[in-house]
C-alpha cells in the first residue's frame, strides 16, 4: 500500500473535523480540553474535563454522537513527527485509525477523529 494509500484508508477526512484546540491544567490533576470541532455543516465549540486529553476528546466525541472506545494504542515518533495508531470500538464494531501531528496530543487528537469518521462511515 502506498503512504497516501495508508492514509486515505486509515486517517480518512470525514463529516467530523477538528479546527482548534486547546488544553490547560485544573484541579486535582484534571485537565480541561476545549476543542472547535466541524461536525457536518456544524461548527461546535465543546469541551471537556478529565484526566488526560485523550479522556476529554473522548468525552466530546462521545457528546458529538460518535462515541470511540480505544481498544489498542501505539505510537510512533520518526523523524521528529508524531504518529498514533489506534484500534477503535463501538457497538461491538472495530477499526484501525492513524493520526499524525508535531506533538504526541496532536497526534493522539487526529487519530480518535479519524477513528469515530470510520466508524460513523462504516469502515469497521
Amino acid at each position: 500500500m502506498s503512504p497516501q494509500g495508508f492514509t486515505d484508508e486509515y486517517a480518512p477526512t470525514g463529516c467530523i473535523r477538528l479546527g482548534a484546540w486547546s488544553m490547560e491544567p485544573t484541579h486535582a490533576d484534571m485537565v480541561t480540553c476545549r476543542a472547535t470541532i466541524a461536525y457536518a455543516d456544524r461548527i461546535m465549540s465543546l469541551q471537556a474535563q478529565s484526566t488526560g486529553p485523550i479522556g476529554a476528546m473522548t468525552s466530546i466525541l462521545y457528546d458529538l454522537g460518535a462515541p470511540v472506545q480505544i481498544v489498542r494504542f501505539h505510537q510512533r515518533e520518526v523523524d521528529g513527527a508524531i504518529t498514533t495508531y489506534l484500534l477503535c470500538e463501538n457497538d461491538d464494531r472495530q477499526c484501525w485509525a492513524c493520526g499524525t501531528g508535531d506533538t504526541r496530543d496532536e497526534a493522539n487528537f487526529n487519530a480518535l477523529i479519524a477513528g469515530a469518521n470510520r466508524l460513523l462511515d462504516g469502515a469497521a
